[in-house]
């Protein structure tokens, strides 16, 4: 598919949202079409797998990973996950768009994280409850959720 030509500077509000409309269609078809396609090596995600922890307990009682597989003899960690492994987990990502008057605005949207998706283990690590956690060393190289998932 060609990517909608993207409007000029001199382009005025109802071009743009045209544009917009045009380009947001397009990408939920190519996603539709990629979405079947369980051959494309393009389609591989790197699988993160991580430790929680219990704090109180001083111990491993968990493994999360991309995908939302969670390894747990735990029943607490097993409830407080539940939700999030069924439904996501809402996540805040700073976008910035150019409204009607041409002015670009950062604004904070709303985004559902699901497993299998970029930036589901740290949203999963980050939404538990206390006193589940994770190393905080393995944060630091946890990806994060982008806009383009919305």
């Amino acid at each position: 598919m060609d990517d909608p030509e993207r409007p000029g500077s001199d382009a005025v509000a109802s071009e743009i949202a045209e544009w917009m409309e045009e380009d947001f269609g397009q990408a939920v078809a190519e996603g539709i079409e990629n979405a079947g396609d369980e051959d494309d090596p393009n389609d591989e995600h790197e699988v993160v797998e991580v430790e929680i922890f219990n704090h109180e307990r001083g111990e491993v009682v968990g493994m999360i990973d991309t995908d939302g597989n969670l390894d747990t003899e735990s029943e607490a960690l097993r409830n407080v996950s539940q939700e999030y492994l069924e439904k996501g987990i809402p996540v805040l990502v700073p976008t910035t768009y150019e409204n009607e008057d041409g002015e670009t605005v950062h604004a904070d949207a709303e985004v559902m994280v699901e497993p299998g998706t970029t930036g589901f283990v740290r949203a999963f690590v980050d939404e538990l409850p206390s006193p589940f956690d994770c190393n905080p060393a393995a944060l630091t190289d946890l990806p994060i959720c982008e806009s383009e998932q919305r």
